[in-house]
């Protein structure tokens, strides 16, 4: 038998402490709510407590060289290919929304909440749902970037709607449950410059997440390149350093002899080594993106000198690689536009029309930024594509921006 179906059936077979008592009150009377909060996520807690506790349905498909994903315990859920259905069991407690919110830096609160959808009730004690891929920017995980895993909570609300065969009017109940999602593999976004001279050492910023451990401690003990075609032909990064939780900067001399060749770039450390998938592991979801988690293979090509035929070679262009919104206390709007060698000087396309001020953030090297912080005719023009376009050099590839939640408010 399974050891997935072995402790889901440990866990109905368990016996259910006391159920709550039931909400009292007079017909017609305003809406009432009931939490509960259970703390642990590994015992049952004490008598007269909702119990909730939650595993993983096998098969769940990590990445090679990430740690896997067993049938007892949500840790490593954190790195799934694409979806995750969770078996969650409670006494009698059958949740209309369930969601698992994420502490994203360290303090304790969690700032995420990721929703989980398709929850169906198996019986009285079994609700499954399932975190979806966050598809279109992130269609290989269900786990924002943000999100490197550890405690999380586990959050299910039922609401039951007034009516003539309930007395108490509307009631809503909510239980948390604290689930260990394991800590995640470094996640590496792309690489720049994406085509360099074999003939040098090469210096690449490496853009992603997850580089620090939640304690502070570094997530990455080494970046290395590995030939595509050729997984024997491995060449690891003479030095580097992680300048933030989202960039590494790593020095590499692929020699004269890679000229042509295209490499693959990873890089790992105590919690595994990122995702740039050549080929869908065994157990990986239907239509799995290969690549990252946005479903891009981070490539390194390598020409055979600095000088191309035309003289010296052309200046890597800007890449966008996330966006996001945000507003202020006052209600202000801006756009963060992340990604590598943005240049003073640079103009923004959004959806084709440029915002009315930039400003320069995260210098990642002299005169090159991660981050440019847009002003102005920004949600009138989300969902759309972004380009940063620097001086004298040709347009970044357009970025799908989303309409974030913030332009709603």
């Amino acid at each position: 038998m399974r050891p997935g179906l072995i402790a889901l059936l440990l866990l109905l077979a368990s016996a259910c402490p006391a159920a709550p008592a039931r909400a009292a009150g007079k017909a017609g009377a305003s809406a009432r709510s009931i939490s509960v909060t259970v703390a642990s996520a590994t015992g049952w807690p004490p008598p007269g407590q909702q119990s909730i506790r939650a595993v993983p349905h096998l098969p769940v498909a990590v990445a090679p060289d990430q740690p896997p994903v067993s049938g007892d315990s949500t840790v490593g859920i954190i790195n799934a290919l694409c979806r995750v259905k969770l078996n969650i069991v409670g006494c009698g407690f059958a949740p209309t929304a369930v969601a698992v919110t994420c502490d994203t830096n360290g303090d304790g609160v969690p700032e995420l909440s990721i929703p989980l959808k398709n929850i169906t009730h198996v019986n009285p004690l079994l609700t499954q749902a399932t975190l979806e891929p966050l598809s279109p920017q992130l269609p290989g995980t269900a786990f924002p970037l943000a999100c490197c895993g550890g405690i999380a909570g586990l959050n299910l609300t039922r609401t039951v709607g007034a009516g003539d065969d309930n007395v108490f009017g509307e009631t809503s109940q909510a239980v948390t449950s604290a689930i260990d999602l394991g800590l995640r593999a470094p996640v590496i976004i792309s690489a720049s410059p994406s085509a360099v001279s074999c003939s040098e050492p090469q210096d690449l910023i490496i853009p992603g997440s997850c580089f620090i451990q939640p304690n502070g401690q570094p997530n990455v003990t080494s970046v290395f390149a590995v030939e595509r075609g050729n997984p024997s032909n491995v060449i690891r990064s003479s030095r580097f350093v992680i300048l933030s939780n989202n960039f590494i900067d790593a020095l590499f001399d692929f020699g004269p002899e890679s000229a042509g060749k295209t490499f693959l770039i990873f890089a790992s450390g105590p919690n595994g080594t990122s995702r740039n998938l050549t080929t869908l592991p065994e157990g990986a979801p239907e239509g799995c993106p290969l690549g990252n988690e946005q479903g891009i293979q981070v490539t390194v090509a390598c020409r055979g000198s600095s000088v191309s035929e035309g003289g010296s070679p052309p200046p890597p262009v800007a890449s966008v690689t996330s966006c996001r919104v945000n507003r202020s206390a006052s209600g202000a709007l801006t756009l963060d536009i992340f990604g590598n060698n943005f240049r003073p000087g640079a103009s923004v396309s959004i959806d084709g029309v440029a915002p009315k001020s930039l400003k320069f953030k995260d210098m990642l090297a002299p005169g090159a930024f991660g981050r440019i912080v847009a002003r102005g005719r920004i949600c009138a023009n989300l969902p759309g594509f972004i380009t940063v376009t620097n001086p004298g050099e040709q347009a970044s590839a357009p970025f799908n921006c989303t309409r974030d939640s913030a332009c709603n408010q």
